[in-house]
């Protein structure tokens, strides 16, 4: 099930109301409640989530809808696992938290760190099947993390630049980009992520105390190990680590997990996830994302997802898809919102 804590609309009322919006009828629309929403731990369809935010963005002609919305929110909001996030010694051991639970607060949801040219990447990407682009997912996914970050390490907390493929509001919204980053933004990037300097990662966290650590760790441990990252999930991150370098393979994925290939086959096939619709499933993902992007050419979309040529993409995308990537992309512009 693609399920989120209802505590991921947190702020949804108060953004609504601050901007003269009646929720009633979107929440109606989206087939959500104010009671399921009104229960933080509740968990709820993702998908309906995602649709009362773009709804509710349209309706209310604010594009930064949801990002003012993250701005309302705090770690606290992350429930139980917030204990845990709020003793690690760094923000690396927070994220890897964060990472390990994500079941406990967005099971659609993956963080990737990568390291490019001496800075380090924090992705966010959603893994929904099928494909869902969104621009109001995004956005607060990126608030929230920048809150999260801002909150363990105060003023030591600094953002080199945001990146968002989508294209740019209108400029009287950009001091909201300001007040959650405190950094550039820069949009239609060929990538959805923050950009840290690495030693970022390994400051002390001043709010660490050890001993709250492990008392933390223990009493969460009974409540929350349940939700810990399924097998499906470690291969999905590993998978989308992997495409851009072309890689995707069983062999490579099973060295990236630490495991046999063969102790990862019988794990895919005890779990009823075969690793092949596994990797279909997220290069469906990650085609819809990229051609979402009309920065990235088609050549530049088949080597995000794995493909070493172009041709070899659109033969996968047109049998997969039942049309060639290319009048996919010229019919999602046509109906791209004006």
């Amino acid at each position: 099930m693609e399920l989120v804590r209802a505590a991921t609309l947190t702020g949804y009322f108060e953004t609504a109301a601050a901007l003269r919006l009646d929720p009633v009828p979107l929440l109606r629309r989206a087939g959500l409640t104010r009671r399921a929403i009104a229960e933080p731990d509740r968990m709820i369809p993702a998908r309906a989530t995602i649709a009362l935010l773009e709804d509710s963005a349209r309706t209310s002609q604010c594009p930064t809808f949801a990002l003012r919305m993250s701005q309302r929110r705090t770690v606290a909001d992350l429930g139980l696992v917030s204990l845990l996030i709020a003793h690690q010694p760094n923000l690396r051991e927070a994220l890897a938290v964060m990472q390990r639970y994500r079941n406990r607060i967005n099971s659609t949801l993956v963080l990737q760190l990568e390291e490019r040219g001496g800075v380090v990447v924090l992705h966010e990407s959603f893994a929904l099947n099928p494909p869902l682009v969104s621009r109001q997912a995004d956005e607060l996914a990126m608030g929230v993390m920048a809150g999260v970050g801002q909150w363990l390490l105060g003023e030591r907390w600094r953002i080199e630049e945001v990146r968002f493929a989508h294209a740019a509001p209108p400029v009287g919204e950009m001091p909201v980009y300001q007040r959650s980053f405190g950094a550039p933004v820069r949009f239609g990037s060929d990538f959805l992520g923050l950009v840290l300097d690495p030693a970022v990662l390994d400051l002390p966290n001043p709010r660490a105390d050890p001993a709250l650590a492990t008392h933390a760790r223990a009493m969460a441990a009974a409540m929350i190990e349940d939700a810990a990252r399924t097998i499906e999930q470690e291969v999905e991150e590993a998978l989308l680590q992997q495409l851009p370098e072309g890689g995707a393979s069983l062999a490579a994925t099973a060295r990236a997990l630490g495991l046999h290939p063969r102790s990862l086959q019988r794990r895919l096939d005890e779990a009823g996830q075969p690793f092949g619709a596994l990797l279909e499933r997220v290069r469906r993902q990650q085609a819809a994302r990229h051609l979402a992007n009309p920065r990235l050419s088609l050549t530049d979309v088949a080597g995000l997802t794995g493909y070493a040529s172009l041709s070899a993409f659109t033969r996968w995308y047109s049998a997969s898809h039942g049309q060639p990537p290319s009048c996919a992309r010229a019919l999602r512009k046509v109906n791209a919102p004006r």
